[in-house]
């Protein structure tokens, strides 16, 4: 099979070079893409450094990493590819993701997006794993459920999974949304497509960028409208919990911000069945308390512990 790498890039000169070797590293050659949407620090630069024919680099004015993520897929299918890989430029690959992703392939040719496990890095030298509701398998196969597997952590990462451009419709991002542009991706791939997760971890999601999206405050964010899909698919199995734990986070979000009116608009529409009792607590708390614990969150983080708001 023959794949794209994509790697979109916005102010990442710290991280970028870590990226793109990681992707040359691969035990699968493969051509690589980078997108830059309009950096202003030295990425470009960082990345020029890097001498290999097998780097393409396409440069355009800032319009979000949806539209960067859109113009590889575009790239990839003009040009044939079979499959687009997608990289943040904060992220890294182990060796192997790309052997990992072809014999998914290899097995399972009906597949039409494969994504490998991920760990968090949450300072240097702390990692943690990530675990999945209802998962208890060695071995990759068919998600015949794709959103109950989603309560823990998000089965796919934006840095792990390749999907087929070739002989169908790939997916593309959804270019107005400046917030949870990947979940709203996530959850029409669960509704459309034949999905394959294999649990062998090949991808690292760094949590200690300082630019990660997350930062940007959400009244400046366009967010997904989570309403439209649970009215168009109300019989399908995990998805209004799905949902619910996405409006909960946005909504916590919007708590931490101390904007308690748009957070009611979010949590109004929860089944608090679909959540646990720490996760209903914690929609009671007030801004400072969150941001308390927020706070030693991120202490124990750095010292090798994960404490965690769901289950």
């Amino acid at each position: 099979m023959n794949i794209l790498i994509v790697i979109p890039l916005y102010n990442k000169a710290d991280t970028i070079k870590r990226a793109v070797e990681s992707a040359l590293g691969q035990t699968v050659a493969c051509d690589i893409l980078v997108v830059d949407d309009g950096s202003t620090d030295a990425s470009l630069a960082n990345l020029s450094e890097i001498k290999n024919d097998r780097i393409t680099v396409i440069q355009q004015s800032n319009h979000g990493v949806s539209h960067a993520r859109n113009i590889g897929i575009k790239n990839a299918k003009k040009n044939e590819y079979d499959f687009v890989a997608f990289l943040d430029a904060d992220d890294y690959w182990m060796p192997d993701h790309l052997t990992e992703i072809s014999s998914c392939m290899a097995a399972f040719p009906s597949a039409q997006i494969i994504a490998n496990n991920y760990k968090l890095k949450f300072s240097p030298k702390k990692f943690s794993k990530t675990k999945f509701s209802n998962w208890n398998a060695d071995e990759p196969k068919i998600l015949d459920s794709f959103f109950d597997y989603n309560g823990l952590n998000s089965i796919l990462s934006s840095s792990s999974f390749a999907m087929s451009v070739q002989n169908e419709d790939p997916l593309f991002y959804e270019e107005n949304l400046t917030h949870t542009e990947d979940t709203d991706f996530m959850i029409r791939a669960g509704l459309e497509k034949k999905i394959v997760f294999n649990p062998t971890t090949t991808v690292i999601i760094d949590k200690t960028g300082k630019n990660r999206s997350g930062n940007v405050p959400l009244k400046q964010r366009t967010i997904t409208d989570y309403d439209q899909y649970e009215e168009k698919y109300p019989e399908v199995p995990g998805l209004k919990k799905f949902l619910d734990i996405n409006r909960f986070s946005v909504a916590i979000g919007y708590r931490l911000q101390n904007d308690i009116k748009n957070a009611a608009l979010y949590q109004h529409k929860i089944d608090t069945n679909n959540l646990t009792g720490k996760q209903q607590n914690l929609l009671t708390m007030s801004s400072r308390q969150l941001k308390a614990l927020k706070r030693t969150q991120r202490i124990l983080g750095n010292l090798g512990f994960r404490l965690r708001t769901g289950r």
